[in-house]
């Protein structure tokens, strides 16, 4: 199995914690995450080609994700309903895996040996 073989997982496996949202907003916005889920995977497959550009926009997406993650966790872990603080652990959960994926996807893509097996 050559290399880039072996990176195909990544690039399409990236999708998942960039779409990962609990059930209930995931329904909501169904059509929007497939047209997201469709987009990423041709920037994968363009990246498996070989294009620097596309693995650069991988990069940032997931570094992206991490950040808006983080920065939406404390307002949205907690519901308020009817003045009790609930917390929200469907969002909770999906929160925590998307920032933990994304985190591994940042780290595993960035590294020089991926770069030469894309650019190569």
């Amino acid at each position: 199995m050559t290399s880039s073989r072996r990176l195909a997982p990544l690039f399409f496996l990236q999708v998942i914690p960039l779409v990962l949202y609990p059930p209930a907003l995931m329904a909501n916005g169904a059509v929007v995450l497939a047209v997201a889920a469709v987009a990423y995977l041709a920037l994968g497959f363009l990246a498996l080609r070989g294009r620097a550009w596309a693995l650069t926009l991988i990069i940032f997406s997931q570094g992206f994700n991490v950040i808006v993650r983080v920065m939406m966790f404390f307002s949205h872990a907690v519901n308020l309903l009817g003045g009790q603080r609930i917390p929200d652990f469907a969002w909770i959960v999906t929160a925590i895996l998307a920032i933990v994926m994304s985190t591994w996807f940042l780290l595993r893509l960035d590294r020089p040996d991926v770069r030469q097996l894309i650019t190569a």
